[in-house]
């Protein structure tokens, strides 16, 4: 998950610390660690329980969160007791809502499918905020929005139209499209973002609770016996879904996107579908079949369309990645 804040634009000390070549590093680092949830999500499919998974993670992660800016994190505990229910709101969105769809899809669909419908992100977000907010779009982003919806459903269907008339859907790829429009309620939240609570308290803030109403989740695998083996590839998987696409990105990110721009950033999320299908048939030995490449195709015809359309206002108005 990761967001940027645009009160950030005057980082001038990050811009004279991190040469422009480190600053695209970090990005690329951060696109493929997203990229790789995708994979170790469905790895974990039959053997950790997706509740599970979901809670330990982002249980760790907020402990990690809360270690790295306790001081300012304690120091805004007033604003932070006093906005708690939007501070839930992004939680339920933003750590809920996306994560435990997206690890249940896992367990129905490849990790391919995951990777290549992540590419849609920036089309649930603008039709997200037209439906939130009412920001209209330009007629090119409608029919960018129209080509990547209907490229999602080349991917979801895999190109088969009787499975319209069969109802043949995997609910795997559901859960998944769930996840995103989930993420894309939270990317347009931000809007809303509290001004008196910094970048860290806010997520150390919006990740507890989060844990917190994922609780019950984990308490209902518990109470059914579901576990999982302490072995090297469960805690690796683990460990990588703690560190890399949860902790570590999130910090390249906001370290980066100061130095290069929020235009250049939000292209980085572009490498994440591209990662993601490489590295599930490398790694999983997942395949990519025709209708993936129609699908994908379509899809980023659609963001394209979407991207240019923007209007020079909203240029930089936000860029966002997901986990």
């Amino acid at each position: 998950m990761s967001s940027i804040n645009e009160k950030q634009s005057g980082a001038a000390p990050r811009r004279s610390t991190m040469p422009y070549w480190l600053a695209l590093v970090c990005l690329v680092v951060g696109a493929l660690s997203w990229a790789g949830s995708s994979v170790a999500g469905r790895a974990a499919s039959g053997s950790i329980p997706p509740f599970s998974l979901s809670f330990i993670r982002w249980g760790l992660v907020a402990i990690l969160f809360l270690l790295v800016s306790w001081r300012e994190t304690w120091a805004q505990r007033k604003a932070i007791l006093r906005q708690w229910p939007l501070l839930s709101a992004f939680g339920f969105f933003g750590v809920v809502g996306f994560t435990v769809p997206y690890y249940v899809g896992l367990q129905f669909t490849v990790a391919v499918n995951a990777s290549l419908m992540n590419a849609s992100g920036t089309l649930w977000i603008v039709s997200t905020a037209f439906l939130m907010t009412g920001a209209l779009i330009s007629r090119k982003q409608a029919l960018g929005v129209v080509l990547g919806f209907c490229g999602t459903v080349t991917i979801v269907f895999r190109a088969d139209i009787t499975a319209l008339a069969d109802f043949s859907v995997n609910i795997g790829d559901v859960m998944v499209l769930v996840a995103f429009f989930s993420w894309a309620v939270y990317t347009v939240m931000l809007r809303w973002k509290p001004a008196d609570i910094g970048e860290m308290p806010f997520l150390a803030a919006m990740t507890t609770l989060g844990v917190v109403m994922m609780a019950p989740l984990y308490a209902v695998d518990l109470w059914q016996g579901k576990s999982f083996e302490a072995n090297a590839d469960n805690i690796g998987i683990l460990t990588y879904a703690v560190i890399f696409p949860s902790f570590l990105s999130y910090i390249l990110w906001n370290r980066a996107v100061p130095v290069v721009g929020t235009s250049v950033a939000g292209m980085a999320q572009y490498l994440i579908p591209i990662f993601g299908v490489t590295l599930s048939v490398l790694i999983l030995g997942e395949s990519i079949e025709t209708y993936h490449i129609a699908g994908m195709a379509v899809i980023f015809t659609g963001v394209w369309l979407v991207t240019s359309g923007k209007r020079p206002k909203d240029n930089d108005e936000k860029a966002g990645a997901k986990k």
